[in-house]
């Protein structure tokens, strides 16, 4: 490809702007370079007009897998349409190379703004905010997940205009896994979320975690997880609680620290449900930045006053009363919420008047500013430290990718994928990725899936030398105290005194079914998936069938309240309206009219249901 582009050569032969690619695009000079490809400013000799072409490395051109993930972001970003997204204008192969053609962004990209102020004030982070979650909301609605946010992945241009770019790993929502071996992520792990960390099920609420943790970095100019490899930032997004923005940057307001902490809950139940859902929050607080934002719907650590644990038949006046107040609380907030959308409507207009005229001239100042280029230098041959501080020192950012290689020693860098002469921008979205030999002194993972791992964590740690570390978690497919998977994973080379993580399941431990009777249907299934427990079927027993989701209380489960079963056990749970739950409280007596006896009464509704034949427990 650079045989082809003549771009990067020592002796200056042939600009690249002399060349002209797929005989259209007159190539002008080399503007970034990720971990797929390299990117070139070019002109549309047909359309008269600059545009981005992105190129797949030609060390790359036979992996099959780079290959795919190159036609799927094409094909991800040229099915989407909307200001906020990076257009794609052209797809193609020439010379043996594929490109993609794209709308060229002439400012900067977050990441260098960032960078550059250290943090950047509420007022102008939140307009950004907003477009990126207007933009995320656009391709989910497409059935496109991103997968990849963080800063170096917007562009900001002169005019203020958020633009999300780069669906490198973007994939329709219905082939949704993610992957980590080794050093390598389908994501970048210091903004990628838990269950992307974990290899799982990645939905629209994953973005809208990588979105927090943007969101957070743009506040406080500094990441809630960081490590010194790429696995042990992820199991900090597993395990570890991240300290609110305002606790590190005061003068971010504490509606907005919650809503930064909603968007990064560990738990998807926990965060926004959708991005439209977060951009209406950001807009309110915009208008109302004193109000309360950020609700955590999960009851659990306020269990004595918000769980009610009684279905007796006795009348429980003193339930009641609490009962009533609640709802009276219930009502006086919606009123509110209902004066603060009226107020909202009116003002929101100049507010965001206000808003965005403050931050397009604060972004323009921005980009307007030069910024210094920097000289790559050859580092083949030198020591990774040595690498390492240069390229820090230079804000450059870059990858690190080890290797066996029985030719070179241990630590010494023997490849660099931009060569000697080229300029980037410090904090810019350019990448340099280093290979690094781990010299011959290295161990190769077997597959030990399925294993006890006490055998496996002996054979790594005293056989092989490596550092073992051991999460358990439960599991429904694999025996309990056998290893699920290891990361990194089967075939992957690690240095000698290297660390290897097992992932050892629990087998399915017994629980209890917790009492969720009287809580909202939300609340209800938080606890219940706290407890080990899934949600299984619904059955709307009240007197409204048609009742809405957001009013619907839990009656009762099946099994019910207190019943020991299975970790991960389907739960059933009966739902009603909030006045069905009264009346099971408190049934309403039928008046005796006559002295005579009243035929037997019918059985009172029972809550615990035998079992449909067609369901199981377990599914």
């Amino acid at each position: 490809m650079k045989d082809f582009l003549n771009v990067g050569t020592d002796n200056g032969e042939n600009n690249a702007a002399e060349r002209v690619f797929a005989g259209r695009y007159k190539i002008i000079k080399l503007i970034g370079e990720g971990g797929m490809g390299v990117v070139y400013l070019a002109r549309d000799l047909e359309a008269d007009r600059d545009v981005a072409v992105k190129i797949l490395k030609s060390e790359l051109t036979y992996d099959e897998e780079f290959i795919r993930r190159f036609d799927t972001e094409a094909r991800a970003a040229s099915s989407l349409s909307y200001p906020n997204i990076v257009k794609v204008f052209d797809v193609g192969m020439e010379a043996g190379m594929r490109y993609m053609v794209m709308e060229y962004v002439d400012g900067i990209s977050l990441k260098e703004l960032i960078t550059k102020n250290k943090s950047l004030d509420w007022q102008a982070a939140l307009p950004i905010a907003i477009q990126i979650g207007l933009a995320l909301e656009n391709a989910h609605k497409n059935g496109i997940i991103h997968r990849d946010i963080k800063p170096h992945n917007i562009l900001i241009t002169r005019d203020f205009i958020a633009k999300v770019t780069d669906f490198g790993i973007a994939r329709a929502a219905s082939a949704n896994t993610v992957t980590l071996s080794g050093n390598k992520a389908f994501g970048s792990v210091h903004y990628f979320s838990p269950e992307q960390a974990r290899g799982g099920i990645v939905g629209e609420q994953s973005d809208i975690y990588s979105m927090g943790i943007l969101l957070y970095e743009m506040l406080t100019g500094k990441l809630p997880f960081n490590g010194d490899t790429s696995v042990s930032i992820a199991l900090k997004h597993i395990q570890e609680k991240p300290v609110p923005p305002k606790q590190i940057e005061p003068a971010v307001p504490e509606g907005l620290s919650n809503i930064v902490m909603k968007c990064i809950q560990k738990s998807i139940s926990l965060r926004y449900k959708t991005a439209r859902e977060l951009v209406d929050e950001l807009d309110a607080f915009m208008v109302d930045p004193d109000a309360s934002y950020g609700y955590i719907d999960n009851m659990s650590e306020d269990a004595g006053t918000t769980r009610l644990t009684s279905l007796g038949r006795e009348p429980n006046f003193g339930k009641l009363r609490e009962l009533e107040e609640q709802k009276r609380r219930l009502k006086k907030v919606r009123i509110r919420e209902a004066m603060i959308i009226v107020i909202a409507l009116v003002v929101t207009g100049f507010a965001l008047y206000k808003a965005s005229a403050y931050s397009i001239n604060w972004i323009k100042s921005q980009i307007t500013s030069p910024t210094a280029e920097y000289t790559v230098e050859t580092y083949v041959g030198s020591r990774l430290d040595d690498v390492k501080s240069k390229l820090d020192a230079a804000n450059i950012a870059y990858e690190i990718l080890y290797e066996q290689n029985d030719t070179v020693d241990q630590e010494i860098v023997f490849y660099q994928s931009v060569p000697k002469g080229l300029t980037m921008r410090p904090g810019g979205a350019s990448v340099i990725t280093l290979k690094v030999s781990s010299g011959k002194d290295t161990v190769r993972l077997g597959d030990y899936v399925g294993k006890n791992y006490k055998l496996v964590e002996s054979d790594l740690a005293q056989v092989l030398g490596l550092k073992v570390i051991v999460i358990k978690e439960l599991s429904s497919e694999m025996g309990k105290d056998n290893v699920i998977e290891t990361i990194p994973g089967a075939g992957n080379d690690v240095p000698k005194g290297g660390e290897v993580t097992l992932i050892v399941s629990e087998g399915l431990i017994n629980v209890v079914v917790p009492d969720v009777r009287g809580l909202l249907r939300s609340e209800g299934i938080i606890i219940l998936e706290e407890a080990h427990l899934r949600k299984g079927s619904e059955a709307l027993i009240g007197s409204d069938q048609f009742l809405p989701e957001e009013r619907q209380y839990i009656l009762g489960t099946e099994p019910a309240q207190g019943t020991e079963v299975k970790a991960l056990t389907s739960i059933m749970i009966l739902l009603g309206s909030y006045e069905d739950y009264q009346s099971i409280i408190i049934p309403v007596a039928t008046p005796t009219l006559s002295p005579t006896p009243s035929p037997a009464p019918s059985p009172s509704p029972t809550l615990s249901l035998s079992p449909d034949p067609g369901v199981s427990s377990d599914d």
